[in-house]
C-alpha cells in the first residue's frame, strides 16, 4: 500500500429508482474469477450481476508513476488482462489537436513502451481488446478530433504498435462509430472483459434534458462493424450532473466502464485557486434502468493527498483473484511545475 490511502470509509449517497425495462435472465458463469451471472442478452436488458461495493476494500497498484511524457497528463487507461499490461493515454494540457501518447506499462505502472497517435481526441475513455498471449491488443479510442473542442467525434479501433506513429485516417484504423438512430457525436468506448461487450457513452441531442446516453453491444458485433439499432443490447439515457445529487456542472465526466449489468463513471474537476481540493465521485448505473435513475454516487477521497489531484479514467481489471474496479488520478510533482504523474486505485469487494 502507498501513502495516498484510498480507504475512504465514507458512506455513498444512494438513490434507486425502479424503472426497469425487464428482468434479466441468468445462467451459471463459466469463467474463472467471474462472480457475475452471464446469459444470452435480450434486446432491452442484460442479465443481472454482482456489483462493486464503493465503500469496500481496495488497493493502490499504481502510485505516482511518471509516464513517458511528464508534461502531458494521464486521461484514461485500460487493461490487457491476458498479457498483464496497462495502456495509459496522455494528452498535453489545453491542447485541441488530438495528439496522444499511449503508454504500455506493467501492472505497477512502469513504462515498457510507447506509441504516438495524432488527430484522435482527448482520450476521455479507452477500451483494450486483448487477442492472445504475446500479441499486442487492439485499442479503442475516440478519433477524428474536433479542433474547436479537442474531443474526438468517431470511434477508432487499431492495434498497438511499439514505437508506432499513427495519424487518424490511416488505413490501419477501423472506424467503429455506431450508426444507431440517436447518435450525434462524441462517443467514448469501454470494454467489459468479463462479458466481452462494448459500452459507448455518446451525445444525443443537446436540446434534450439528458443529452448523454449509453449504448451496449456485443464486442464480436462491434469488431465486425455491426453497430446498428438492430445490434443494440440496450440503450438508455444517463442522468445529467444536476440529477446526480452532489455532482455539479463544474464536475467533469472523467471516464466510463462496464461490469455485468452496471456502468461505472468517474466525475470530478481539477484544482483551482477558488477550490484547491475539489471532490471526485464514482457513480454506478444499472444499465437495465432508464432516464435519471442511478444506483449510487460515492464521493471518494482516494488520493486526497496527491498534489493537483484530478480524476482521470476508470476501467475493469480482470485478475486471477476476481474483478477489480480501477479508477485513476492525474497529479503533479510538487517540485516541478506542471510535471504530471499517474495513480490508479481499485475496489475489489463485490455484492452478489
Amino acid at each position: 500500500m502507498g501513502n495516498a490511502s484510498q480507504h475512504d470509509g465514507s458512506q455513498g449517497i444512494t438513490r434507486r429508482q425502479v424503472l426497469r425495462t425487464g428482468a434479466g435472465l441468468t445462467a451459471a458463469a463459466t469463467t474463472v474469477g467471474l462472480p457475475l451471472l452471464a446469459a444470452t442478452p435480450a434486446s432491452a436488458t442484460v442479465a443481472s450481476s454482482s456489483y462493486f461495493f464503493f465503500g469496500g476494500k481496495g488497493d493502490d497498484p499504481v502510485l505516482r508513476q511518471t509516464l513517458h511524457q511528464p508534461y502531458w497528463a494521464m486521461q484514461s487507461f485500460a487493461y490487457d488482462y491476458i498479457n498483464k499490461n496497462i495502456y495509459i493515454a496522455q494528452v498535453k494540457p489545453h491542447s485541441t489537436t488530438g495528439d496522444n501518447w499511449i503508454n504500455k506499462t506493467d501492472v505497477s505502472g512502469n513504462v515498457l513502451g510507447t506509441m504516438a497517435i495524432h488527430g484522435f481526441g482527448h482520450a476521455s475513455s479507452m477500451g483494450v481488446e486483448p487477442t492472445s498471449a504475446g500479441a499486442e491488443p487492439y485499442l479503442w479510442l475516440e478519433g477524428a478530433v474536433n479542433t474547436a473542442t479537442g474531443g474526438g467525434q468517431r470511434i477508432s479501433r487499431f492495434r498497438y504498435v511499439e514505437g508506432g506513429d499513427l495519424t487518424w485516417g490511416a488505413s490501419s484504423i477501423n472506424d467503429r462509430t455506431p450508426t444507431i438512430s440517436r447518435f450525434v457525436n462524441y462517443p467514448r468506448p469501454a470494454i467489459d472483459p468479463y462479458t466481452n461487450r462494448l459500452l459507448i457513452r455518446y451525445r444525443a441531442n443537446l436540446t434534450d434534458t439528458r443529452p448523454w446516453r449509453i449504448a451496449l453491444f456485443n464486442l464480436d458485433d462491434a469488431v465486425a462493424g455491426r453497430l446498428t439499432d438492430d445490434d443494440l443490447l440496450l440503450d438508455r439515457a444517463i442522468p445529467n450532473n444536476t440529477e446526480l445529487g452532489p455532482i455539479t456542472d463544474d464536475d467533469d465526466f472523467q471516464g466510463i466502464t462496464a461490469y455485468g449489468q452496471y456502468a461505472y463513471l468517474s466525475y470530478g474537476a481539477p484544482p483551482t485557486d477558488d477550490v484547491p481540493e475539489p471532490k471526485s465521485y464514482l457513480v454506478r448505473l444499472n444499465m437495465n434502468e432508464t432516464g435519471a435513475s442511478y444506483d449510487e454516487v460515492f464521493p471518494t477521497t482516494a488520493g486526497a493527498s496527491l498534489p493537483g489531484r484530478e480524476p482521470q479514467g476508470i476501467a475493469i481489471w480482470r485478475t486471477s483473484s476476481g474483478p477489480r474496479l480501477s479508477f485513476g488520478f492525474s497529479s503533479k510533482i510538487s517540485t516541478g511545475p506542471d510535471e504530471f504523474q499517474a495513480t490508479i486505485f481499485d475496489k475489489y469487494e463485490v455484492i452478489n
